[in-house]
């Protein structure tokens, strides 16, 4: 004990003699441990542990399709109920997580205390709460009897952050009513405090009987096995294993398609477990966090790779010290042992200051909002599990560099040491130092190569042509629905509201529509003219649909490249016609010329296409051309309204802010009830449609920052240390007449060749690591000579100023002054 209290005194002394050393090693290794404890955090939360709910291992849903989205219509959620064995409870929950609601439905209107406010909530079926398994906080949850029939129940349970924040977490809550969309609900219960639903990443303020969907939103989806708008969750029963559970599931999809060919062929229930809405998000975001997770694994390695060489030169700095220690009677286990002692020593502080920087990221984290009206939350929390691995990969952090300059120890002879000092003749061969080096810009090639492409793919996406023009427009979305407005009355109010700001100063053109692109997605099945039998299988493809308003495409800045647009003749009482995109004409007539020809709906009426569209993006900026239609609004009313107001940009730049705020008050001065939940520019209401691109590129652009950071440390460590240990040679070859390249290639033609093979070999790495942000990043690829230029001029650029002053110093070297030192 007393010979190790020794070590961690000399430890000490040497980190206060050499503070520089010690605060860089201690910041790179923190910035190493925390860009790894933070990305494990993450992908801790969203990938690895389950929905926060008891036994979630028995709680799963399912999905039509291998890894596809878990959308079901209600009767067949039913039919699962009716006809299993396998689950002890059988749920559904409806929240319009990406606007899959015709008529708007959710957000709701929440009104209490005289005050209404847009509210996410989730309509959920009588056995959803048996099915996720908690209990109430306050008063009781909804159960079968809630859902029964229509009107059974007018009961509403409030999540716990909801009863906190909205109504100041009032005891007495249980009992009081509340008007959501207009109509009365009693607060029966409100939910425990850790629960925040089925998804990852979603956070619904209040729970509602699925049975009040015609009075509560307005639509009657219930009753049709078309109408694919419920998530199922269902428990297994104790003993049941999930493969017997998906082989009833089997039978079960078998039977319902025998019983309803027409309208259930080609169903399947794919168990899968909650959270990320099955395989469909999990996938994705798995690959993309495990992509991250291994660039930070490389950040770690390259942290420790530096500091393995400023270890290894500064051991061979202390050669003298460490030779007169042995000459006394000091064994090399002993310098051995506080060599490691004083890495050990360096990577605890560096790991203390990782898990106070990961507590502040992650804390961070868990209390920001992405830009969207979604409610989103990302419920990552530093968890004890977390700083246990920060100290973990320090300490192992701490063996890697601390072992590197033993073969310097066992290998040094004390004699020689003593008699030569600190001194090298300048070193032929090729030493550990110089590998850690290669290795270092290798590893650091390949974070620069990653934050390359992924700011070449966001430049790409945010200057990509959407098939919209979303700058100089503003995007009002607001409802009718809890202003109970007749489907005529709507009409009559949309028009009056198109004409009233048509007529604004710098407004150029007003549209409506039931959605916009990039924002919510409705799909539709699409049958080709010859078709009688409109089973799902039947079907051509699923397109995205938008009921427009006359000027849309002019609103929008959307190109009609063959036909006409959708016009003010186009009503209820004429022919039905639609716009489609070209990639609808191609999939469907193999030809982009396809005005003038039919297809029919899925309720069988043919329409006829009188003009395309040119291609956009509906769902994600990253998606491959897709099929969509346009139909007249006239033709399917809907009381969920999307206006874009095109205005004459100004100087300042500021005409969409400013027209949002004069829309905003038109809407409130015409009826203060309707509840306005977006009224901004449209660039502004697209920021979530970009938010992957963005935070891939913020991201990966850190890791590339503090990869160049450790390239450009370890190669001025080297670069200096090899200057300065062969002074003496340089000096003799001054003296003797060499040249100014010749001693540069004498002190510094070695980490040349360093610089660019371990370049080249990362460069190499990274075309394979960016391959995952092709699914984040639109036209994200490594092979893009931009980016290869890009890499090749960055990692040469800080080449060059990590060299400069060990250069200057070589080249200004005076032979007198070192060799009289000597």
């Amino acid at each position: 004990m007393n010979s190790m209290m020794q070590d961690l005194r000399l430890a000490l002394r040497q980190m206060r003699r050499s503070p520089g050393f010690a605060l860089t090693a201690i910041l790179i290794l923190a910035l190493g441990i925390a860009a790894n404890v933070i990305v494990f955090g993450v992908l801790q939360t969203i990938i690895l542990e389950p929905i926060n709910v008891p036994r979630p291992d028995r709680v799963k849903t399912f999905a039509p399709h291998r890894h596809g989205y878990p959308l079901y219509s209600w009767m067949e959620i039913k039919d699962v109920h009716d006809q299993n064995t396998v689950f002890s409870a059988v749920g559904a929950e409806n929240m319009d997580v990406f606007g899959l609601e015709t008529n708007g439905g959710l957000p709701m209107g929440l009104k209490s205390n005289g005050v209404t406010q847009p509210t996410w909530g989730e309509e959920v079926s009588g056995e959803y709460f048996k099915a996720v398994g908690i209990r109430p906080f306050l008063g009781r949850l909804l159960t079968p009897a809630d859902d029964d029939h229509p009107g059974a129940s007018e009961a509403a349970v409030l999540s716990w952050p909801a009863w906190k924040s909205i109504f100041g977490a009032d005891p007495n809550i249980v009992g009081k009513t509340i008007r959501l969309n207009k109509h009365p609900y009693t607060v029966v219960g409100v939910t425990e405090k850790d629960y925040n639903g089925t998804w990852k990443f979603l956070q619904p303020s209040i729970f509602v009987p699925l049975a009040n969907e015609v009075s509560l939103v307005g639509e009657d989806f219930l009753h049709s096995r078309l109408r694919k708008q419920v998530f199922p969750i269902v428990r297994l029963k104790d003993g049941v294993t999930d493969a017997q559970a998906q082989a009833e599931m089997n039978i079960i999809a078998a039977r319902i398609a025998k019983q309803d060919p027409k309208e259930e062929d080609g169903l399947a229930f794919w168990l899968d477990p909650p959270g990320l809405a099955g395989g469909f998000i999990l996938g994705p975001a798995r690959s993309f966090l495990f992509g991250v997770m291994g660039l930070a694994g490389i950040v770690l390695l390259a942290a420790c790779a530096n500091l393995g060489g400023l270890f290894a030169a500064r051991t061979a700095d202390r050669t003298r010290e460490i030779a007169i220690r042995m000459a006394v009677g000091s064994s090399r286990w002993r310098v051995v042992r506080q060599i490691l002692v004083e890495a050990f020593l360096i990577s605890i502080l560096g790991g203390v200051c990782a898990c106070v920087l990961s507590w502040l990221a992650l804390t961070g984290l868990a209390q920001w909002h992405p830009p969207t009206d979604y409610p989103i939350k990302f419920f990552v929390e530093p968890k004890p599990s977390l700083y246990i691995i920060a100290f973990f990969i320090s300490i192992v952090a701490g063996v890697l560099f601390g072992m590197m300059p033993l073969r310097q120890i066992f290998k040094s002879d004390p004699n020689d040491a003593i008699k030569s000092g600190s001194q090298s003749s300048g070193g032929r061969r090729w030493t550990l130092r110089d590998m850690l080096l290669a290795a270092q810009i290798a590893l650091c090639c390949v974070t620069v190569t990653a934050a390359f492409v992924s700011l070449r793919g966001l430049g790409r996406t945010l200057n990509m042509d959407l098939g919209i023009n979303p700058r100089n427009a503003v995007l009002a979305k607001f409802g009718l629905l809890e202003t109970d407005y007749s489907p005529k009355a709507a009409e009559q109010f949309e028009q009056q509201m198109q004409q009233q700001i048509a007529h604004l100063p710098g407004v150029e053109s007003v549209a409506y529509a039931n959605t916009t692109p990039l924002a919510d997605t409705v799909t539709t099945p699409i049958y080709p003219q010859q078709t009688t039998d409109f089973r799902p299988s039947n079907k051509a493809f699923q397109a995205d649909f938008y009921d427009v308003s006359p000027e849309y495409f002019t609103a929008a800045q959307t190109a009609i490249v063959e036909g006409r647009p959708i016009l003010a003749t186009d009503t209820a009482t004429s022919p039905l016609v639609a716009v489609v995109s070209q990639q609808f004409a191609k999939d469907l007539f193999q030809t982009e010329h396809a005005v003038g020809r039919y297809f029919k709906n899925e309720q069988g009426k043919p329409i006829q296409i009188v003009g395309i569209a040119q291609e956009g993006k509906y769902f994600i900026t990253s998606e491959d051309p897709d099929e969509a239609v346009f139909y007249p609004i006239t033709q399917n009313p809907t009381d969920a309204v999307n206006f874009i107001i095109r205005v004459r940009p100004d100087a300042t730049g500021a005409a969409a802010s400013d027209m949002a705020a004069t829309v905003r008050k038109i809407l409130h001065d015409a009826d203060p009830a309707i509840l306005i939940r977006l009224c901004s520019p449209w660039n502004s209401a697209l920021a979530f449609s970009f938010f992957p691109a963005q935070v891939a590129t913020v991201s990966l652009g850190i890791f590339g920052a503090f990869g160049l950071l450790l390239s450009v440390t370890g190669t001025f460590g080297l670069a200096s240390y090899t200057v300065s240990k062969r002074m003496r040679e340089l000096s003799i070859r001054v003296a003797l007449g060499a040249q100014g390249k010749q001693i540069l290639s004498a002190a510094l033609g070695r980490m040349l060749v360093l610089i660019g093979t371990g370049s080249a070999i990362g460069m190499l790495l990274g075309l394979a690591t960016s391959q995952v942000l092709s699914h984040i990043v639109y036209s994200a690829t490594a092979e893009d000579p931009v980016v290869l230029v890009a890499v090749a001029l960055t990692i040469l650029l800080t080449g060059v100023l990590a060299v400069a002053r060990p250069v200057q110093r070589a080249l200004h070297a005076d032979p007198a002054l070192l060799l009289r030192e000597q």
